[in-house]
């Protein structure tokens, strides 16, 4: 059996601000209820992570001092740059924040992040590592790679230990695909 969902329907949009690729709307629309109201959206760039797992079954993090959050756990990952596929981007911020290349890549999927946000988070394994020198920029000073057995991320993404919600989505989705190979 199939449902029609209703749906939403933008009668005007507005940018209320805009500097560089961060812009935030004020849309008019029409709710499924029919109502008339206003909606605002967030629009950022999508962003890429990767779960890089060695040899001895050990997943590599990243630990850092974020702004917003306080300190992060989070596989290596960052925003898409314009012209740049969410795979070459999880490939290039595994490279700078770890410094590790692989062979091997798997896509696992993506996630929205947010309802009122247009953030898509694309998720990536993988494997066939090569351990080379982290390439930080300013904002990643201090960032730290740690080598963590799966096991015992998929504790630090279930008790919140891993506060940003696409880093533990990643790692357990990565665990939910191991176990079933």
């Amino acid at each position: 059996m199939t449902t029609i969902m209703p749906r939403w329907e933008q009668l005007s949009r507005r940018t209320a601000y805009a500097q560089g690729r961060l812009q935030v709307h004020e849309d008019e629309v029409i709710q499924p209820d029919g109502a008339r109201s206003g909606f605002r959206v967030v629009e950022v760039p999508d962003g890429a992570l990767a779960v890089a797992e060695d040899d001895a079954g050990r997943i590599a993090l990243v630990r850092y001092a974020s702004y917003v959050h306080g300190e992060v756990l989070t596989p290596p990952g960052g925003t898409i740059e314009p012209g740049e596929t969410p795979e070459a981007a999880a490939r290039r911020e595994l490279a700078e924040e770890a410094g590790i290349t692989a062979t091997t890549w798997r896509r696992l999927g993506e996630t929205a992040l947010m309802t009122k946000n247009t953030c898509r988070l694309h998720m990536y394994a993988a494997s066939g590592l090569t351990i080379g020198q982290q390439k930080l920029n300013g904002t990643e000073t201090g960032m730290t790679l740690e080598w963590w057995p799966l096991p015992d991320a998929v504790k630090a993404a279930m008790d919140g230990r891993m506060v940003l919600s696409g880093a533990s989505l990643a790692v357990l989705m990565y665990a939910r695909e191991k176990e079933a190979r």
